[in-house]
Order: C-alpha cells, then sequence, then structure tokens
C-alpha cells in the first residue's frame, strides 16, 4: 500500500522526514509519496517557488529507500485540489491510497473542494502536531459525514489492516517542533537553519536565499 503525503513543503524539514518514516515503519506501508502543492487554496502565495520547493525535497529524500517524489501538482500548475490529486492517482495506479496531512491541516477540511469525495478516494492519516487539538465529530458535522476513526500511538505494533474498516486514522507520533514557518523566519533575520534540514537542502536553500535578496537589494538600488 502506497501513502501519499500532501503539503506545501515550503520549505521540507527534518520534521517531515522523520513523520514520514515513522509512518513508513509504523504501518509497513510499500512507499512514502510527497506530493508539494503548486498553489495551495486556502494559503497566499508560497514563499519559495514551485521548483526550489520540488527540488529540496528530491535532495532531500534522494538516499532514503520507502521515499520518493510525485510532481503530478508541481506540472499541472494552478490551484492544487486534492481530491484531483487522488483522482490521478488512482487512473495510475489503480488503488486507493492513504493519504496523510498534518493536523493543523485538518482543522479546515471542510473547506477542502469535495471532503466527503476525498474520504472515499483515500484513508486519511492524521499526523498530531503541537498546539493543536482534533475534532473529527466537528469537522464530520459540517461536511454531513459520518466519519469512522480510530487513533493509534507511534509505539503500538499496527500494520495497515488497521484503516480497513475507518475513514480517518489519527496518528499519535513525535510531536517535533520544527516548522517551515520557523526556518522562513529565521532565514529573513540571517539565523541559523542547520539541522531543521538536511544538509544538501540547507545549502541550497541558502543559494537561493542568497541570490533572491542580492537581486532584490540590486533592484532596490536601481
Amino acid at each position: 500500500m502506497k501513502a501519499l503525503f500532501g503539503g506545501s513543503f515550503n520549505p521540507v524539514h527534518i520534521g517531515h522526514l522523520i513523520v514520514a518514516r515513522d509512518i513508513l515503519e509504523t504501518f509497513g506501508f510499500e512507499e512514502i509519496i510527497f506530493v508539494p502543492a503548486y498553489l495551495q487554496p486556502l494559503k497566499d502565495k508560497l514563499f519559495l517557488p514551485p521548483e526550489l520547493r520540488l527540488e529540496l525535497l528530491r535532495i532531500s529524500i534522494e538516499e532514503e529507500k520507502g521515499f520518493s517524489v510525485w510532481n503530478y501538482e508541481i506540472r499541472k500548475k494552478g490551484i492544487s485540489y486534492t481530491v484531483d490529486t487522488l483522482r490521478e492517482f488512482w487512473k495510475i495506479y489503480k488503488e486507493k491510497p492513504i493519504f496523510i496531512m498534518g493536523e493543523d491541516s485538518f482543522e479546515s477540511f471542510h473547506l477542502w473542494k469535495e471532503p466527503t469525495e476525498i474520504l472515499k478516494l483515500a484513508k486519511i492519516i492524521v499526523v498530531k502536531r503541537p498546539g493543536y487539538k482534533i475534532d473529527v465529530d466537528k469537522i464530520a458535522e459540517k461536511i454531513g459525514y459520518s466519519i469512522k476513526f480510530s487513533e493509534v500511538d507511534k509505539e503500538e505494533s499496527v500494520d495497515s489492516n488497521v484503516l480497513n474498516d475507518i475513514d480517518i486514522l489519527i496518528y499519535n507520533g513525535r510531536l517535533v517542533e520544527i516548522s517551515s514557518t520557523e526556518i522562513r523566519n529565521r532565514l529573513k533575520s540571517n539565523k541559523s537553519i542547520r539541522y531543521f534540514l538536511t544538509d544538501k537542502a540547507e545549502k541550497l536553500l541558502r543559494r537561493w536565499w542568497k541570490n533572491a535578496f542580492q537581486k532584490d537589494m540590486q533592484q532596490d538600488v536601481s
């Protein structure tokens, strides 16, 4: 069974990779496929350009067995809707995937395009995040759909069959307090971002930041 890990990855960081590895090992999935969005419908324009976010992902996981990147949403351009991505996945693989999202994303799930269809096209794993509290019943009421859900801890010995009879699984994994927002803010404040990303990703992001900043400075001077 394959699992899709969607998000802006603006940029990808160690927290994303740790969570993905934990889920891969906990459930024994065949593969975790990272799917970076081109443009998310409920967010402003993303700080990092899509091609850079895609490349940061690729170099971050290039030596990791069980990880891959699918550039479907980047290639398609426009607003990235999860329901469209899941339909495209079905066309290619003819199987129902797992879709991984963070607890912060699930809070606005009722605002997503065709949320009930998403629940029919995929099983959902919601990863708990620091500072958030999941209320599945509240989301179910907002979308008018009876959601069957359960919870599992990282330490539990489980397999993918636990997802057979439910729509959503809440995953109590490591609470890694790293965010893409913090990395961007540290860049803007000229602080170190070492250890927040893989070494290769850090170097690429630093190089891009330096070039983009110098270009802005040249424009200001002119």
